[in-house]
């Protein structure tokens, strides 16, 4: 007769077979669509991808729930009310029916529950290699397919999708910023540890992945904190500094709110990009003095906000933390501002050549905040979840390092001697 231990295995083992298959189904999504790939593919896979992460996350809040972390489904359930109010906001603004479609397009921010979820299981560590597995493979990717794009071996309308060539920069591929630098700090960390030929040959990939990218603010802020980390690697140095970026970014953003005559974009104006973001502050600003609670709502897409706003397309990331007031409400900025203090937090709890590269990731998330949302955006939203999903869930690894830790009792002692 088999005994309850000898039972328990197999189910424990299917159990961890099921959450691997799931994280291997969330992380190909989540680079798939961060970083426009779909695109090339066929628009069609849009809903599949979204629908399935959906899934995915409810599946894990119903799992967090009968583990009894039940403040991680209660956390997805307030980010959902938030994403739905502000919808309705818009919609009402403009005489609409609410467009519930348009939440999946906001739906990586809730990737934290799958995230902790798996960590509760017992699947971090496997979690944070599949991770770093498919940032390292997205870098080698990217940095092929923009040099491919720039010596015009591609055909155009495979790079359509993938294409920005918005500004006096020309065409460049997107680049899916977020995992980009949690693979970039990996091989920084890793090479900073002791120097291999595989170590130094990812780390130059990913450096020129970033570089490929052109994206000067990110380029900025990974490079500040590369040298910092390199030269002296303190986590309360480096997350002081994060902080004061963001506050001192955050402040002067903020300023053109309380100062109606000043544009603080307008400092940037004899730069193309700087110029457009100048006028979409003054759109945004106009629309939160209408409603500073709620502000100007959820767009569901950047077309369908033209008939209030204008001729012009206006993309709230563009301009910061009032971006985020645009679209979030008063609520929603004052969260956000949360999420980033949050997001520079040091993983303690992680071995060091996961815990300093999540913790360089969470860093440049923060600092880059003062000017663009990158945290909540398609683009880092995955990476902030990463970041809370194993923060989360920190207590409950030191609780079984502990357990494991501990001396055995005397009388157990004596027990197992006898057997």
């Amino acid at each position: 007769m088999k005994t309850v231990s000898s039972m328990k295995e197999p189910l424990e083992e299917l159990e961890f077979a099921l959450h691997r298959v799931l994280i291997h189904v969330i992380l190909i999504c989540d680079v798939l669509f961060a970083s426009r790939i779909y695109q090339a593919i066929g628009l069609f896979l849009q809903p599949l991808i979204l629908g399935s992460c959906a899934a995915i996350i409810i599946f894990y809040c119903a799992y967090t729930a009968i583990r009894g972390h039940i403040l991680i489904p209660l956390m997805a359930v307030g980010y959902v009310a938030l994403v739905m109010t502000q919808l309705t906001v818009f919609a009402d603004k403009l005489w609409l029916p609410v467009n519930t479609n348009a939440f999946f397009q906001y739906i990586w921010v809730m990737s934290f529950v799958p995230f902790a979820g798996v960590c509760l299981a017992g699947g971090r560590t496997y979690l944070l290699k599949c991770v770093i597995g498919y940032g390292t493979g997205y870098c080698c990717f990217y940095a092929l397919v923009s040099i491919m794009q720039m010596a015009g071996v591609l055909p155009g309308k495979i790079l359509a999708g993938l294409v920005s060539d918005l500004d006096f920069r020309g065409a460049r591929i997107f680049l899916y910023s977020g995992l980009a630098a949690l693979t970039y700090f990996y091989w920084l960390v890793q090479i900073r540890t002791r120097v291999t030929w595989v170590s130094l040959s990812f780390f130059l990939i990913c450096t020129l992945a970033s570089l490929l990218s052109l994206s000067r603010v990110y380029l900025l802020v990974i490079f500040c904190l590369s040298i910092v980390f390199m030269l002296s690697p303190r986590p309360a140095f480096l997350r002081i500094l994060a902080i004061s970026v963001l506050g001192l970014g955050t402040t002067f953003v903020l300023s053109g709110m309380l100062v109606p005559a000043f544009n603080p974009f307008d400092l940037f104006a004899n730069d193309a990009s700087g110029a457009y973001r100048a006028l979409e502050y003054e759109v945004m600003r106009d629309r939160i003095f209408a409603d500073p609670l709620w502000g100007f709502g959820m767009s569901p897409t950047s077309d369908a906000s033209k008939p209030f706003l204008g001729p012009y397309l206006i993309f709230p990331g563009d301009v910061g933390s009032v971006g985020v007031w645009f679209e979030f409400g008063l609520i929603g900025l004052v969260l956000y501002l949360v999420i980033l203090w949050r997001c520079s937090t040091p993983q303690r709890s992680l071995p060091t050549k996961y815990g300093w590269p999540l913790f360089l990731t969470g860093t440049m998330l923060t600092a880059y905040g003062a000017m663009a949302p990158l945290a909540i955006a398609p683009g880092g939203a995955t990476m902030t979840g990463l970041i809370f999903g194993v923060g989360l869930t920190a207590h409950v690894q030191q609780r079984n390092h502990k357990r494991r830790s501990q001396p055995l009792s005397g009388s157990l002692r004596q027990t197992i001697s006898a057997l």
